[in-house]
């Protein structure tokens, strides 16, 4: 049976609760006698009820589970999103909640902090965030260090009223002007836009290109592997986002040849493991092409896309300041759309997860053309002029008997 019991601490007096679970001796601590009373009728109606009492004697702090979560985790996640749950849980989880222990959060506590985040973040942005606490308190469910999770029935922001479309989808013409102006940085970083608006690539997968990655014979890119940031790492080349994103992306002739060049002049030509793209040395006056070094997409982006474009000097071309490198991958399925390109095969060169991602996506792009059907019923229409159907309604019997129906529902 439940009991407590006084005991001196060098900061005066502490109550302990003692009691038995399932054969095993448990014990927790509270400051005061009222605490510790109103923790033993918990206890006890725990007891009666034939649940578990393990999540009182729980100590863990907040932070400390979360970590346990991503932790557990990381294995069967990549390593950008174990470091984006990092992120979170730093920024975001740690400040309001880090330090109290994980049995005293509760249901007020997590709402309260979503409709804070929800005045700064987008809805999108607040879902991630709860995501990350929510997947650590079933975590901790499972394990039985509380008893339920504060975060279920926690409401979400909802998009409403926000502008989420923010892709750009450039032209031929304005693909040709942000190559020619990467270029002037260094030549090869006009042939690497023109891959990616061209080929729909990712950025990893630009930056993770070989030699051998290059299929002249049948004209195509053969993806298959990426680059990803890793805190404390780098740039680690990892497996493709899924296993559809291992892909053959076919090239068109011009990029083709303009492949071929660059590889003819590629001082590992003959090595098919060799690095596509070449590093850069910083010598104070700018980059310096380094084929000792890895390729970094990402100081490509850093020290010259994204200048670039804020700078303006696209603006002539009718390109906006706020253009994204991954808008070049938007601009790809624009143009296969505009090719007539089946939405199935686009989707399969863009190494989708499914078709489904890509319809939903591109939703204005892949317009479904349902004008062939249309010409058949005009057809069969006019092949009908002046025969009586016997199973079509004419419309004003239609309109008696709605009209029937009205007076009698009336």
């Amino acid at each position: 049976m439940a009991h407590i019991r006084e005991v001196q601490r060098a900061n005066g007096s502490a109550w302990e609760v003692h009691w038995r679970d399932n054969g095993k001796k448990r014990q927790t601590t509270c400051k005061t006698l009222q605490a510790a009373e109103r923790e033993l009728l918990r206890i006890e109606d725990e007891l009666s009820a034939g649940r578990s009492t393990a999540h009182r004697t729980q100590r863990r702090t907040v932070a400390e589970v979360v970590e346990a979560s991503i932790a557990a985790s990381a294995p069967s996640l990549k390593p950008k999103s174990t470091d984006g749950a990092r992120s979170v849980a730093r920024k975001h989880i740690a400040p309001a909640f880090g330090e109290r222990r994980v049995t005293s959060l509760r249901a007020g506590d997590v709402e309260r902090w979503v409709q804070k985040l929800a005045r700064d973040l987008s809805s999108g942005t607040v879902r991630n965030i709860y995501n990350v606490l929510n997947k650590a308190m079933k975590y901790a469910l499972r394990r039985e260090w509380i008893a339920n999770n504060p975060c279920t029935g926690v409401e979400l922001p909802k998009a409403h009223g926000e502008i989420v479309d923010d892709r750009q989808f450039l032209t031929p013409a304005q693909v040709a002007a942000v190559a020619e102006e990467l270029a002037k940085k260094e030549p090869h970083y006009g042939l690497i836009v023109r891959m990616a608006a061209y080929t729909g690539l990712r950025a990893g997968e630009l930056a993770a290109l070989r030699i051998r990655d290059i299929n002249m014979l049948h004209r195509v890119v053969e993806v298959r592997r990426t680059v990803a940031r890793r805190t404390g790492h780098g740039w680690v080349i990892t497996a493709p986002k899924s296993k559809r994103s291992a892909r053959d992306v076919p090239l068109t002739r011009s990029l083709a040849e303009e492949l071929r060049v660059w590889i003819s002049a590629h001082p590992y030509a003959t090595d098919p493991d060799a690095p596509l793209w070449p590093g850069s040395r910083n010598t104070g006056k700018g980059g310096e092409v380094d084929w000792s070094r890895r390729f970094d997409i990402g100081n490509l982006g850093k020290r010259y896309f994204r200048p670039i474009v804020r700078s303006g000097a696209l603006a002539p071309a009718g390109i906006s300041t706020a253009l994204r490198w991954h808008d070049l991958r938007h601009t790809y399925a624009s143009i296969m759309a505009a090719a007539g390109r089946d939405v199935r095969l686009v989707s399969q060169w863009l190494g989708h997860e499914s078709l489904t991602t890509t319809e939903k996506t591109y939703v204005h792009l892949f317009r479904v053309d349902h004008s062939s059907e249309m010409d058949a019923v005009e057809a069969f229409l006019s092949g009908t002029a002046g025969q009586t159907l016997g199973h079509v309604a004419p419309v004003t019997a239609l309109r008696g008997v709605v009209g029937e129906r009205g007076a009698q529902l009336g």
